[in-house]
């Protein structure tokens, strides 16, 4: 089996790992997880893609239009150990913070242009820990796609032809892309 590490944020097969969105990444972060052994809780705004989160293998799944995600997440054994924001919002991963276990990280994979809003009292008591996460070296490519053959994890996706992608920009924009869309040219 190829060489994996989990990365800074650590991930253990007893680690309880929440993405926010099941997009194109999400669904990605979502698989890599389970496949490191790891527990895992979906966030999103409605209850749209539970059924798709539970199959990837999400124990959990947290609606944010009808449940606080953070106090969600802290009565699941005590929070997260990692938040994995991989939606296009701050305010989203901002709301979630305080459902962190102790020592725990949100990592901002995803991010909007409003400003994360950190509680610094709890995050002071409960020690916990924020990151942005660039895109990736080559080294960290090169170790993800091993991880993906090893496990057989693929992406999946829609192509598409050019002129469709001005409908799936504007279905992307509204939130009912689902899966990623790709031009093909063939």
């Amino acid at each position: 089996m190829p060489r994996f590490r989990a990365g800074v944020c650590g991930i253990t097969p007893t680690s309880r790992v929440a993405v926010i969105g099941a997009g194109g990444v999400g669904a990605l972060a979502i698989r890599y997880a389970v496949a490191m052994g790891a527990r895992v809780a979906v966030i999103g705004r409605s209850n749209r893609s539970e059924a798709a989160a539970r199959e990837m293998g999400a124990e959990r799944f947290i609606a944010t239009q009808d449940t606080d995600p953070a106090e969600a997440l802290s009565a699941w054994d005590g929070g997260a150990d990692l938040i994995l924001n991989t939606s296009p919002s701050t305010s989203a991963a901002s709301a979630t913070l305080t459902g962190l276990a102790p020592d725990g990280t949100l990592v901002l994979c995803g991010y909007g242009p409003e400003p994360l809003i950190l509680p610094t009292q709890p995050m002071a008591l409960n020690r916990l820990h924020t990151m942005i996460n660039p895109s990736g070296s080559p080294h960290d490519a090169r170790d993800t796609l091993a991880f993906s053959v090893a496990h057989g994890i693929l992406p999946e996706f829609t192509p598409i032809g050019l002129r469709d992608a001005n409908t799936a920009l504007d279905a992307m924009a509204k939130g009912h892309s689902g899966r990623r869309s790709v031009i093909s040219f063939g």
